[in-house]
């Protein structure tokens, strides 16, 4: 088809080709207000009975869509003990036929601790173990801010991680490293450094969270938490050290994460 009669629609429109090709700024602003309403509604503290919820970071740290799932647009927050990442939820909106009511939810602690979580519409989620367990890195680490991000960037793609989608294991993804991390810590006397990096198997989901922490007293750190139902590996100079099993079918409550449709 001539590219002219489109063009001449576009004038007569009183739009420009450049400004038809931009993605509808209104929409996305109005969807991310809907996403964000629906995270205000989430309460989460380090346990059921602890008196003060976790601080939420209350943009997104990273928006995404996902064709291969029919996700038409999605975010993800971030919840805070001290500074520290410690708990993570998408708000995923799927296209109308994909699945009965177009929002799903996935929750997944990123504490040592057992978080607990609530929302309006929604049954509670409990942790049953640390939702990260951090293991120690032999990198010394870097004096200044500005040096420490470019450290972070390398062991970040010291790793490597690979889904398998079906439960016997023969259809196998290599994962991406999204390059930019999703969030960092600010300096404070709890935490002088860390970040989150996102590695993801399809599109920009990010389906698997890397950890990384540099506490007041000792050297850099790393954990992991998944946020899939389909397994994963995750290596460091090809070696193993993270692992989530296929859980397909096997219900959608599990020790340290959660996915489910809220009720409206």
């Amino acid at each position: 088809m001539s590219a002219i009669p489109i063009l001449i629609t576009l004038l007569c429109l009183g739009q420009s080709p450049a400004d038809a090709a931009k993605p509808d700024a209104a929409a996305s602003e109005a969807s991310l207000e809907v996403m964000q309403q629906r995270v205000l509604d989430a309460r989460v503290k380090l346990s059921a009975d602890a008196k003060s919820n976790l601080e939420l970071v209350v943009a997104p740290v990273f928006r995404y869509s996902d064709e291969l799932r029919q996700i038409e647009d999605a975010g993800i927050w971030l919840w805070t003990d001290r500074g520290r990442p410690a708990a993570a939820m998408k708000v995923e909106r799927y296209k109308p036929s994909r699945i009965p009511t177009q929002w799903l939810y996935c929750f997944t602690s990123l504490s040592p601790e057992l978080v607990h979580a609530e929302w309006s519409n929604a049954a509670p989620f409990q942790a049953r173990q640390p939702g990260v367990k951090w293991q120690a890195l032999d990198d010394e680490p870097a004096k200044s801010r500005p040096l420490r991000l470019v450290q972070l960037r390398e062991m970040a793609r010291r790793f490597s991680a690979e889904m398998r989608i079906n439960a016997d294991g023969t259809n196998r993804i290599q994962m991406r490293l999204l390059t930019r991390p999703l969030f960092r810590c600010d300096e404070s006397s709890d935490v002088i450094d860390g970040a989150v990096f996102g590695m993801t198997g399809t599109g920009t989901n990010p389906d698997v969270l890397l950890l990384f922490d540099l506490a007041p007293q000792g050297g850099w750190r790393f954990g992991a938490a998944g946020m899939t139902t389909e397994s994963v590996t995750l290596k460091l100079n090809d070696r193993i050290v993270y692992e989530i099993p296929n859980t397909v079918g096997k219900g959608r409550v599990f020790d340290t994460w959660s996915y489910f449709r809220p009720t409206k």
